[in-house]
């Protein structure tokens, strides 16, 4: 008696349904490891969505929380803003609104007057965020800071670093103009004139350029006596009025 051999349509039915009963049969013996393995998945599904509720509520509890902290450097109270500031960053500090919290406390402290707590406030504020949008002010009032503190080298180093960093224009001019003061402050003159120099390589013309330039001539200009070799007695110190 002769068999019938099978189409190739119906092997290849034959072999999908042989395929389906081995998935089926899998399933079943595996049917424990499947369920925990689902489970485990949207445990882990769960577990996200629950985080990012989460963070959202903390953001919005912290934006909320910044603006009351802020409240008191905007009233010009820099002491009590730099408490309620530092409250905030022992809270909030590694939320999206640390690297505001640590610029503006630094900046509560330099004009409060503690020039030492905001050289401190700033630098660990430049270690946490580089490249926070208030890293080159940060730079900039750090430089400010050792000028009043009389530390004109250190003075000199932030403004030269911010003046690297610096995107804009604009930012330049104030950076060379706030050089030239350090170098000023530090009795150097020539190189203050430099950086006022630079400010007009910037800009050319309008008022700050006139600034510039009148501070130029005012740096350059010959004591009285020098040119025809005569004594300036105009001002005497203590020390020449000594016998």
């Amino acid at each position: 008696m002769s068999r019938k051999r099978l189409s190739k349509k119906q092997l290849k039915r034959d072999r999908f349904v042989e395929r389906t009963f081995d998935w089926a049969h899998w399933a079943e013996t595996h049917r424990n490891q499947m369920i925990g393995a689902a489970v485990g998945l949207l445990v882990l599904v769960g577990a996200f969505f629950v985080y990012r509720s989460m963070a959202h509520a903390a953001e919005e509890q912290a934006a909320g929380e910044y603006m009351e902290a802020r409240q008191a450097y905007f009233a010009g109270n820099y002491q009590l803003a730099a408490s309620d500031l530092r409250g905030f960053i022992e809270r909030y500090g590694d939320t999206s609104y640390g690297d505001d919290a640590r610029f503006f406390l630094a900046d509560a402290l330099y004009e409060a007057g503690d020039a030492e707590g905001a050289v401190q406030a700033l630098e660990e504020f430049l270690d946490r965020h580089e490249d926070s949008p208030f890293a080159t002010s940060g730079r900039q009032l750090l430089g400010a800071t050792f000028v009043r503190l009389g530390r004109y080298d250190e003075a000199v180093s932030a403004y030269r670093e911010a003046l690297d960093h610096a995107g804009y224009d604009f930012e330049r001019v104030h950076l060379h103009a706030a050089l030239a003061d350090a170098y000023e402050a530090a009795q150097q003159t020539d190189r203050a004139v430099a950086q006022y120099q630079a400010i007009l390589e910037l800009e050319s013309e309008g008022e700050t350029a006139q600034e510039a330039r009148r501070e130029i001539a005012e740096l350059t200009v010959k004591p009285l006596g020098v040119a025809t070799g005569t004594p300036d007695t105009s001002q005497t110190t203590a020390a020449d009025e000594q016998p």
